[in-house]
């Protein structure tokens, strides 16, 4: 007979290509790849939580903050535009890692990939 041991959360390892975790839906931005390029070519993309619906947490970033799958409200499809887009949510990392957060000049928050080690290849 085995000995049971005491469950413990999976954890998430190996981040994958955005693009294969979505199915490729991640809306277009100003740059025709769904996100918006800044100041120094840097990639972010929009996660500000209030344009959001249909949150799922499926895993924590080493850094610590969660990593969701998520729709984007249709009333923001001027922004952004997909539907189980994988990414992270701009107040979490804000509490961590806050030179990875920017504001849009829409006045919602955008986080950059690059920084956090999530690629969307």
């Amino acid at each position: 007979m085995q000995s049971k041991r005491p469950y413990r959360s999976p954890e998430l390892r190996h981040y994958g290509s955005v693009r294969n975790l979505t199915g490729g839906s991640i809306g277009p931005g100003n740059d025709g790849s769904g996100g918006f390029t800044g100041m120094n070519g840097m990639m972010g993309m929009m996660s500000d939580r209030r344009l959001k619906e249909n949150i799922r947490k499926i895993g924590d970033h080493p850094a610590g903050f969660g990593l969701y799958l998520f729709d984007y409200k249709p009333e923001f499809a001027d922004l952004c535009e997909g539907q189980n887009v994988f990414g992270p949510m701009a107040d979490e990392v804000q509490k961590v890692r806050p030179d990875a957060v920017s504001e849009h000049s829409s006045g919602y928050s955008m986080v950059d990939y690059a920084r956090l080690g999530i690629t969307r290849h």
